[in-house]
């Protein structure tokens, strides 16, 4: 693959700023902690190992977005508050957060007038686990009688095609009636486990109760 031509660093600062994913996993640790931290605890929290970590710092140490203190092992890292660019990528950085938010809170209220019937709502899969990729759908599972499940799927999913061209994602929305949850648990089923590992439960019982709810009520 051929290299990009370099452009202009007075023109163009941002694509050193942002040029690798490493320097902005370390400025994300650094905006959201907002003052110091060593190099192994912004390596820690962004999920970088010690060399990217180490690159990404004398990088965006270069272009003047990250300011240090200190020398050695006792070396400290912050965002330059002082840099021109520092207002804006706290605030690109805040626009994240919130949309990450608004997808949460979509799901969450995307039952509407329905909710009443919703034994469980939940996040599962790679997003639930922060190993999504570009092109990963956004799963989410619902819980309800089996009389209310169609009805409440179809506004699950009509209410989360509306937001999600708003926010720019995917769902994949799996609908299961409290007697798919009882056989899926008894039956040890893979998925169902990853479920119970993952799920961001949004509203209702937590996956792994709802088989002995099931149970009860068909004691009851």
């Amino acid at each position: 693959m051929a290299r990009t031509v370099p452009q202009s660093a007075i023109r163009n600062p941002l694509d050193l700023v942002f040029g690798v994913d490493s320097n902005v996993r370390v400025l994300r640790v650094l905006v959201r902690h907002g003052g110091y931290l060593s190099s192994s605890d912004i390596g820690r929290r962004a999920g970088l190992s010690k060399s990217s970590t180490r690159l990404g710092l004398i990088s965006l140490g270069e272009t003047g977005v990250v300011s240090a203190e200190g020398s050695g092992y006792n070396r400290l890292y912050r965002v330059n508050a002082e840099h021109y660019f520092s207002k804006a990528i706290e605030n690109l950085f805040a626009a994240e957060e919130r949309r990450f938010a608004a997808i949460i809170d979509a799901v969450t209220d995307s039952p509407g007038d329905r909710k009443q019937f919703v034994k469980s709502l939940w996040v599962y899969g790679s997003v639930a686990r922060g190993e999504d990729r570009l092109g990963s759908d956004l799963d989410v599972g619902v819980v309800t009688e089996a009389a209310d499940l169609a009805a409440v799927v179809d506004v699950v999913r009509d209410s989360l095609a509306i937001q999600s061209e708003r926010l720019g994602f995917t769902p994949s929305v799996v609908g299961l009636d409290m007697e798919d949850v009882s056989r899926l648990a008894r039956d040890d089923d893979p998925w169902w486990a990853s479920v119970v590992k993952d799920a961001i439960v949004l509203a209702g019982r937590r996956p792994e109760e709802l088989p002995a709810l099931a149970g009860a009520a068909a004691d009851g």
